[in-house]
């Protein structure tokens, strides 16, 4: 009864249920369940999810703001699950651009040219001009905390659809909230929004897009000591399965992941975006595996997350592999020898250097540990090694081990800062002085000047 009440409060409620059973009460009789006495809770299986919709009023109330914003904009969160066809019909009636939150990344093709990509402190800069510049906005299904990248309040009208009435309007001021479920909802704005002529806005958009992508190709091509890791995860893009599943752990491999992964139709990718609960890389690839075992899985992970309970995990995949359909299981380590979101977000925040003592990190073979276990191991030192490290990778009997050896150097930059915003990273560096520092300042400033700015020395 229990277990199915859990079950019952974890679908209703879109979260996690905790059950404790205590020794006594294992070991206990099982009730009656046809008991008709005090105390005796009875269960009925199964569960028929019911339709939740806005009112019509509403629905048109919202396709007014809609009809009236001249420079539309679309973010899409992890809500919006099986509603893809509908948005993109309806960002292609308003001319919209659309972007994503971090959760929101595999719900809509990335591919599309008026799709800015993920917004936010990791985002693109498109994402982050399109929200900019936005006079409407319409949130599907998120409840994304980078609120600073959203429009300033004030500058664009809103409108938000979720199905959890707790969070609408909590991000952004609403003018017409909705209630309901994604892509039904979507359905009933359909209903209400003509095409729109005018595609200026979209083609502005879409020249946003172009320009980040060169962007993030140079970012990722550009030379680093020894790897640039930005170029470890865009090498995989063009290689990534088609049936694949991903999984993401935290730190500076989300920017990497969010930037420069581009997942095809269908396959899911998951991360600990509102927790950030660093370690949850392995274990997540592995429940995605005992889920779904024919089906390939990559998982993205740094050198810290690797230490906490990566080692370990392996020792699972080790055990496991040899019954699943596909024993391609591929963990890609960026291995820079350091906790580099937190040195970032140190010197970017604090203005203040990168602390040896708790964010350096002790080297660890990890391609050697997994062919202890009886896996495969790659480690990578040169750019001109990783294709082939992919491609060896991906077509493995058995799971594998990528220690990618990457540069430590290379920035977390956020999109669209202006200058103030970033001084701190500059300061950082400055107070900390040696090698590392120099060359993460070069691989800064160009970055910046990417964007279009001009830094002041010193």
């Amino acid at each position: 009864m229990l277990i199915d009440r859990a079950f019952r409060t974890a679908l209703a409620t879109r979260s996690p249920t905790c059950v404790i059973l205590p020794h006594d009460v294992q070991s206990a009789p099982a009730p009656d369940p046809t008991a008709h006495e005090h105390g005796v809770m009875v269960t009925s299986p199964g569960l028929r999810p019911a339709r939740v919709l806005p009112r019509e009023e509403d629905l048109r109330a919202a396709a007014e703001v809609l009809r009236a914003g001249e420079r539309v904009a679309i973010m899409v969160g992890q809500g919006a699950y099986g509603a893809a066809a509908e948005i993109v019909e309806l960002a292609d009636r308003l001319g919209a651009g659309v972007t994503a939150s971090l959760l929101g990344k595999p719900v809509l093709d990335e591919g599309l040219p008026f799709h800015t990509g993920v917004m936010g402190h990791l985002g693109t800069t498109a994402s982050e001009q399109l929200l900019r510049n936005c006079d409407t906005l319409l949130l599907i299904g998120t409840n994304d905390p980078w609120t600073e990248f959203y429009p300033a309040p004030g500058q664009a009208r809103a409108v938000q659809i979720d199905i959890d009435g707790r969070q609408l309007g909590v991000r952004y001021p609403i003018e017409v909230p909705l209630l309901g479920d994604a892509a039904e909802t979507v359905r009933g704005l359909l209903a209400e929004v003509p095409p729109r002529p005018d595609r200026a806005w979209r083609d502005q958009v879409e020249a946003w897009v172009r320009r980040w992508h060169e962007i993030s190709t140079a970012r990722a091509t550009a030379p680093a000591e020894p790897l640039n890791p930005q170029f470890v995860v865009h090498a995989l893009s063009d290689r990534l399965p088609a049936d694949a599943q991903v999984a993401v752990d935290v730190g500076s491999v989300v920017y990497w992941y969010a930037r420069h992964l581009r997942l095809p139709r269908g396959v899911p990718a998951h991360l600990s975006s509102t927790l950030a609960s660093m370690g949850c890389g392995l274990p997540y690839g592995i429940a995605a595996k005992l889920a779904a075992p024919g089906r390939p899985v990559i998982t993205l992970t740094g050198d810290g997350a690797m230490q906490m309970t990566g080692l370990a995990e392996l020792v699972t995949v080790a055990a496991r592999w040899r019954d699943w359909a596909d024993p391609r299981f591929v963990v890609c380590v960026l291995n820079n020898r350091d906790l580099a979101e937190v040195s970032w977000e140190q010197r970017e925040m604090e203005g203040e250097p990168r602390f040896a003592t708790s964010q350096q990190l002790p080297e660890v073979p990890y391609a050697g540990y997994a062919e202890l276990l009886g896996l495969r191991g790659l480690r990578v030192t040169s750019p001109g090694d990783l294709p082939a490290a992919w491609d060896t990778a991906l077509a493995a009997d058995r799971p594998v081990v990528i220690d990618a050896v990457v540069d430590p150097a290379v920035p977390l930059l956020p999109p669209g800062r202006p200058f103030e915003k970033v001084k701190g990273m500059y300061a950082g560096l400055a107070a900390e002085g040696g090698e590392t520092a120099r060359r993460a300042e070069a691989h800064l400033r160009r970055e910046r000047a990417d964007e279009g700015y001009d830094d002041p020395a010193g």
